[in-house]
């Protein structure tokens, strides 16, 4: 076998998570030669685990645009199947409860689609009052999910700290330059 083909199966088994033991039998080569191998395709191997788990997602309709297809077929199904039912022979309230979690879950599979006022790169913070403002005009409006606004709120919050950080270094800098020229 080729020393490139080696290398080729090496990343093929590695993003598979075989170990290097298994590998190493496999390939008939050391283990040595693996842990160097690892670090010199360790971009390679992690692409090749994306690409599968991307392949498995697609085939188990685990991405979002699939359950969301998903999700909206059944609940169409389940509408039809009670339109069509006669409530004296069949318990309705299984079939509601079962449109209801698939409402539900199909509710939180809802995307944002309209945007977020932006920050621009130079921003005071009136600005960021002003987009917390739009995050609660969106979470008040049903606009975005409980778990799309957490996160919102926290690189929100997470800006808000580092442009305090950066106002006190400059303001200490400040104090620093008047009581240095004083002395």
């Amino acid at each position: 076998m080729k020393p490139n083909d080696q290398k080729n199966d090496f990343i093929r088994l590695r993003a598979e998570g075989k170990s290097y033991t298994a590998i190493a039998k496999e390939l008939n080569i050391s283990k040595a030669t693996c842990t160097a191998w690892e670090r010199e395709l360790k971009a390679e191997i992690a692409e090749k685990k994306k690409d599968q788990l991307e392949e498995m997602y697609q085939a188990y309709y685990m991405t979002r645009e699939a359950r969301i297809t998903k999700l909206g077929q059944t609940l169409e199904s389940i509408e039809d199947a009670l339109s069509d039912v006669d409530l004296s022979q069949v318990s309705p309230e299984k079939l509601l409860d079962y449109k209801l979690k698939y409402m539900e879950a199909l509710k939180q599979e809802f995307i944002d689609t309209t945007p977020a006022i932006p920050l621009e790169d130079s921003f005071n913070p009136r600005d960021i009052i002003v987009v917390l403002a739009d995050l609660l005009k969106r979470i008040r409006n049903r606009e975005i999910n409980l778990d799309q606004a957490s996160k919102e709120m926290m690189v929100i919050t997470n800006i808000l700290k580092a442009y305090e950080t950066v106002e006190l270094k400059a303001k200490l800098e400040m104090l620093e330059d008047i009581v240095g020229s004083r002395g």
